[in-house]
Protein backbone atom coordinates (compact mmCIF):
# COMPACT_ATOMS: atom_id res chain seq x y z
CA UNK A 1 0.00 0.00 0.00
CA UNK A 2 1.40 3.83 -0.82
CA UNK A 3 -0.12 6.59 0.94
CA UNK A 4 0.21 10.11 -0.55
CA UNK A 5 -1.65 12.95 1.31
CA UNK A 6 -2.84 16.61 0.49
CA UNK A 7 -4.50 19.27 1.79
CA UNK A 8 -8.15 20.29 0.34
CA UNK A 9 -9.94 23.38 2.18
CA UNK A 10 -8.17 22.57 5.85
CA UNK A 11 -9.19 18.94 5.51
CA UNK A 12 -6.57 16.36 5.07
CA UNK A 13 -7.14 13.88 1.80
CA UNK A 14 -5.43 10.72 2.45
CA UNK A 15 -4.82 8.16 -0.95
CA UNK A 16 -4.37 4.56 -0.37
CA UNK A 17 -3.06 2.96 -3.65
CA UNK A 18 -2.79 -1.16 -4.22
CA UNK A 19 -3.66 -3.56 -1.82
CA UNK A 20 -4.91 -2.29 1.70
CA UNK A 21 -3.83 -5.63 4.04
CA UNK A 22 -2.92 -4.55 7.33
CA UNK A 23 0.47 -5.41 9.02
CA UNK A 24 3.29 -2.91 8.11
CA UNK A 25 0.43 -1.02 6.57
CA UNK A 26 -1.08 -0.78 9.54
CA UNK A 27 1.50 1.06 11.60
CA UNK A 28 2.00 3.25 8.83
CA UNK A 29 -1.28 4.18 8.42
CA UNK A 30 -1.59 4.82 12.25
CA UNK A 31 1.37 6.98 12.55
CA UNK A 32 0.08 9.06 9.89
CA UNK A 33 -3.47 9.13 12.00
CA UNK A 34 -1.43 10.35 15.04
CA UNK A 35 1.34 12.70 13.17
CA UNK A 36 -2.57 14.53 11.87
CA UNK A 37 -3.82 14.92 15.34
CA UNK A 38 -0.75 16.75 16.52
CA UNK A 39 -1.18 18.94 13.85
CA UNK A 40 -4.47 20.15 14.82
CA UNK A 41 -6.00 18.41 12.01
CA UNK A 42 -9.03 16.31 12.31
CA UNK A 43 -10.87 15.96 9.25
CA UNK A 44 -10.00 13.58 6.81
CA UNK A 45 -10.82 11.88 3.52
CA UNK A 46 -9.43 8.48 2.67
CA UNK A 47 -9.50 8.56 -1.42
CA UNK A 48 -9.49 4.79 -2.03
CA UNK A 49 -10.17 5.21 -6.01
CA UNK A 50 -6.80 3.65 -6.50
CA UNK A 51 -6.90 1.05 -3.57
CA UNK A 52 -7.54 -2.16 -5.25
CA UNK A 53 -8.07 -4.97 -2.95
CA UNK A 54 -8.70 -4.86 1.38
CA UNK A 55 -8.79 -8.00 3.36
CA UNK A 56 -9.93 -7.78 6.72
CA UNK A 57 -6.83 -6.91 8.59
CA UNK A 58 -7.41 -3.20 6.04
CA UNK A 59 -10.86 -3.23 7.17
CA UNK A 60 -9.13 -3.06 11.25
CA UNK A 61 -6.99 -0.42 9.77
CA UNK A 62 -9.64 1.84 8.68
CA UNK A 63 -11.65 1.48 12.11
CA UNK A 64 -8.82 2.16 14.26
CA UNK A 65 -8.03 5.24 12.23
CA UNK A 66 -11.92 6.21 12.60
CA UNK A 67 -11.64 5.33 16.24
CA UNK A 68 -8.81 7.37 17.00
CA UNK A 69 -9.81 10.55 14.83
CA UNK A 70 -13.76 10.74 16.40
CA UNK A 71 -11.97 10.18 19.98
CA UNK A 72 -10.31 13.88 19.60
CA UNK A 73 -13.43 15.17 17.83
CA UNK A 74 -13.07 14.79 14.21
CA UNK A 75 -13.92 12.43 11.54
CA UNK A 76 -12.56 10.24 8.70
CA UNK A 77 -14.84 9.73 5.78
CA UNK A 78 -14.10 7.56 2.96
CA UNK A 79 -14.27 8.25 -1.07
CA UNK A 80 -14.26 6.62 -4.01
CA UNK A 81 -14.97 2.71 -3.16
CA UNK A 82 -14.47 0.83 -6.36
CA UNK A 83 -16.66 -2.78 -5.89
CA UNK A 84 -13.84 -4.73 -4.82
CA UNK A 85 -12.99 -2.47 -1.35
CA UNK A 86 -16.74 -1.41 -0.95
CA UNK A 87 -17.82 -5.21 -0.52
CA UNK A 88 -15.86 -6.55 2.29
CA UNK A 89 -17.53 -3.03 4.43
CA UNK A 90 -20.65 -4.73 2.96
CA UNK A 91 -19.67 -8.33 4.41
CA UNK A 92 -19.00 -7.22 7.80
CA UNK A 93 -21.92 -4.83 8.07
CA UNK A 94 -19.49 -1.63 8.36
CA UNK A 95 -20.62 0.62 5.69
CA UNK A 96 -23.03 1.93 8.23
CA UNK A 97 -20.15 2.46 10.66
CA UNK A 98 -18.10 5.12 7.69
CA UNK A 99 -19.28 7.93 5.54
CA UNK A 100 -18.82 7.33 2.33
CA UNK A 101 -19.54 9.89 -0.98
CA UNK A 102 -18.87 9.20 -4.84
CA UNK A 103 -15.94 11.88 -4.68
CA UNK A 104 -12.92 13.37 -3.08
CA UNK A 105 -14.84 16.78 -3.81
CA UNK A 106 -18.33 15.15 -2.40
CA UNK A 107 -16.98 14.27 0.72
CA UNK A 108 -14.75 17.48 1.59
CA UNK A 109 -17.94 19.32 0.67
CA UNK A 110 -19.72 17.50 3.52
CA UNK A 111 -17.26 19.23 6.48
CA UNK A 112 -18.91 22.45 5.34
CA UNK A 113 -21.44 24.00 7.42
CA UNK A 114 -24.90 24.00 5.62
Amino acid sequence: MQVNTRELADILVVELQGEIMGGIDSEKFKNLIYQTIENDVVQLVIDLSRATWMNSSGLGMLISGLTTIRSSGGDLRLANMSERVRRPLEITKLENVFLSYASVEEAVESYQPH
